[in-house]
């Protein structure tokens, strides 16, 4: 595979110079800078505003997509989604939707105009999670390993959609590292911010403490356990191979699932963790674990992970905590309060022939 130059990414250090992003300044670091992508990290001097990593769009002069990454607290990764032009003329704090096609299908993003040029996905109503599965799967699509994906934006109203040519192979495999070395950079720099003087905050693993000798009160037997919620989906969908099963949840920008077609083997997926080919352990609560082999997928993007048993889908519907992790300490770990119902779907949809 050729390296050209104009392929190239460049890597400055930090820079500090004025942005027109509602008229504040900031200082960004570009970790990759090239057409039709760069990757940026923004640091705003403006207080209470977020740092955040932007994968943005340098295609076009006067209009601009922006896939941004920020810390929230206790180390939580939200995503959003910024789109501006400098010819619109916004409603203030109107809402509307766009909608972008991915590797997950057609997704719809709801955003609120927070200026006359400028939408914005920091709508109250919507979950963080919700947002970070949608928009995560937008990232997903443009930086897929075997085929990046071009990045069509369909509007409401009368804007036409705006498309974003794809990447070649080597410029997605480029930025992919680039907007993980910039998200760990963003880390440091939140865990610098907390230990800052000026935003300390006393905070302890304990609840209120209890009297020497006092046991912590016990819930009463008669009252009925809280409802758990649930953050997993289950979905299907007819691929090349044939109809195929989903589920999955997600923990930040992270994707852990199971996937499988009927009569076939139990693949486990996990997506923005692993680089390269890895061994990883599937862990749930204080049962048996399991070591599956696993290697970046052609179709999906994702990281995927063959011969698991079918007692690990079992153990999902029961327990607390899956808990992945891979031969180098990547980590990552998913609720599973609320999964049996999407993973009992699952193992019904897995179970037809």
């Amino acid at each position: 595979m050729r390296l050209f130059d104009f392929m190239k990414p460049v890597v400055t250090g930090l820079s500090a110079f004025l942005v027109a992003a509602g008229g504040a300044a900031a200082s960004e670091t570009s970790y990759y800078s090239g057409k039709p992508w760069e990757v940026v990290l923004h640091v705003p001097d403006t207080q209470g505003e977020r740092a955040y990593c932007a994968f943005r769009t340098t295609l076009w002069e006067t209009r601009t997509i922006s896939i941004e990454k920020m810390m929230g607290a206790g180390d939580e990764v939200a995503i959003a989604l910024r789109v501006r032009k400098e010819s619109w003329q916004l409603p203030a704090n109107q809402t509307t939707t766009v909608a972008a096609d991915t590797v997950m299908g057609m997704v719809e993003v709801p955003m609120k105009a927070i200026g006359k040029q400028e939408l914005y996905s920091g709508v109250p109503t919507v979950p963080v999670l919700l947002y970070n599965a949608i928009i995560g799967a937008m990232l997903d699509s443009v930086l897929a390993a075997r085929q990046p994906q071009p990045l069509p934006i369909k509007f409401g109203g009368n804007e036409p959609l705006w498309t974003v040519p794809a990447l070649d192979r080597f410029q997605a495999f480029e930025m992919n590292d680039a907007f993980k070395r910039c998200a760990l950079d963003l880390r440091g720099l939140q865990s610098k911010t907390e230990q800052d003087g000026s935003n300390q905050e006393v905070t302890s693993p304990f609840g209120a403490t209890l009297p020497t000798g006092q046991p912590p009160a016990q819930p009463s037997a008669s009252a009925p356990p809280p409802a758990a919620s649930s953050d997993w989906e289950f979905y299907t969908r007819d691929e090349d191979w044939g109809h195929t099963c989903f589920a999955q949840t997600h923990r930040g920008i992270v994707m852990v699932g199971f996937m499988g077609s009927p009569g076939k083997g139990l693949v486990g997926f996990v997506s923005s963790l692993f680089s390269g080919d890895t061994r990883a352990t599937w862990h749930v609560d204080d049962k048996p674990a399991y070591v599956s082999d696993g290697g970046e997928s052609d179709y999906f993007g994702w990281h995927e992970f063959g011969q698991l048993p079918m007692e690990l889908l079992d153990q999902a519907s029961q327990g607390k905590e899956l808990a992945v992790t891979g031969a180098k300490g990547e980590r990552v770990i998913v609720d599973l309060r609320g999964a049996a119902e999407a993973v009992s779907k699952f193992r019904t949809c897995f179970g037809k022939r």
